[in-house]
């Protein structure tokens, strides 16, 4: 058969959408718990609603480099993988990377001529196990998380747990920007630059124009993209 006919089937348009239809179910249930919890934690639905806007925005930055990713998967894996792994995942240069190492053990490279059937089969294969390791910790260990939370929070300072808490989410980010500036280029470092600068501005003119903290994210990372893109 075609490859193709074949990555762009009804069928598989079919067997994605199961997925697809998972991770929207998924969506739901999690922001009915979220609106349901949030009055006793002394959240207001305009809150709520504010929080949605603020993540909607930040969103537009980071969705614009998969974007680009996304054309080559419709390219070698055809639109239906490429549909559900970016919605299913989101890590597009992790699909990627996986997909390329499955069709290089199939002996072939992603983009080649000789990619048929086969080559697919593994690369799909590879981007399937890639990502069981991280549902299998997130569903075994997830649940503990908020009791574990909890139980430190009962024996030690609140207020040190919180900010044990945003302290790792601090030095995470900080390793992956670090990860960038280390290796020297150039465009890294403006992009780096140049959001910061770019936020701080935001952060700063936010104090007499709210909203704009809502934006001050996701603008920030555009900025930094185009910044890049001008050293290029």
């Amino acid at each position: 058969m075609d490859l193709k006919t074949v990555i762009n089937s009804p069928g598989m348009w079919l067997a994605c959408s199961l997925m697809v239809m998972v991770v929207m179910g998924q969506s739901i249930v999690f922001l009915r718990a979220a609106f349901k919890a949030a009055p006793g934690i002394g959240v207001s639905r305009e809150q709520c609603y504010t929080a949605m806007r603020s993540a909607a925005y930040t969103a537009i930055g980071p969705a614009l480099g998969p974007v680009i990713i996304l054309l080559v998967l419709i390219d070698t894996l055809g639109a239906p993988i490429a549909w559900m792994r970016l919605l299913d995942i989101g890590a597009a240069h992790t699909e990627l990377v996986a997909s390329t190492l499955g069709a290089q053990v199939a002996g072939v490279d992603l983009r080649s001529a000789a990619f048929d059937l086969k080559a697919f089969s593994y690369a799909l294969w590879a981007q399937a196990l890639n990502n069981v390791g991280w549902m299998a910790v997130t569903l075994l260990v997830t649940p503990k998380m908020g009791g574990a939370v909890s139980a430190l929070t009962k024996k030690t300072n609140p207020r040190m747990v919180a900010l044990l808490i945003a302290g790792a989410s601090l030095g995470l980010f900080s390793f992956l920007l670090g990860n960038q500036l280390v290796s020297g280029k150039a465009g890294n470092i403006t992009a780096a630059v140049a959001s910061a600068v770019a936020f701080l501005a935001m952060g700063l003119a936010s104090k007499n124009y709210p909203r704009l903290r809502e934006f001050s994210l996701g603008l920030a990372m555009v900025v930094g993209i185009f910044a890049a893109q001008a050293m290029l």
